[in-house]
């Protein structure tokens, strides 16, 4: 698989992952290793249906795609992944990320 560009994140994703802990190491092994990936922005330990949050990105839907079935999901104790494209931005980090309706009124 190829590595991505620190500068290219055209495509983003969350994805959800439900995990096995591991004895003596809980969820914190698996949650190290998914860390460890250079597609990996975020990862975060969550309570309810899933137990790791991971927030990724890559070049095209296919390298996110790509990493997800060659890399996450073979990880030994990740039991199922959902991943979820991210298609537009309205607000991130609390910034708006679109300008105003610049339509013409209707008259």
């Amino acid at each position: 698989m190829k590595k991505k560009n620190a500068d290219a994140k055209n495509v983003r994703a969350v994805i959800e992952l439900k995990i096995t802990p591991q004895r003596n190491t809980g969820f914190g092994k698996i949650a190290n290793k998914v860390s460890k990936y250079a597609q990996v922005d975020a990862c975060f330990l969550m309570s309810g249906a899933y137990d790791l949050l991971v927030f990724a990105s890559g070049d095209s839907l296919q390298d996110v795609a790509e990493f997800v079935s060659s890399e996450l999901s073979t990880i030994d104790g990740v039991l199922s992944t959902s991943t979820h494209f991210m298609l537009k931005t309205y607000k991130a980090s609390g910034e708006y990320a679109f300008e105003e309706d610049k339509r013409l009124p209707i008259v």
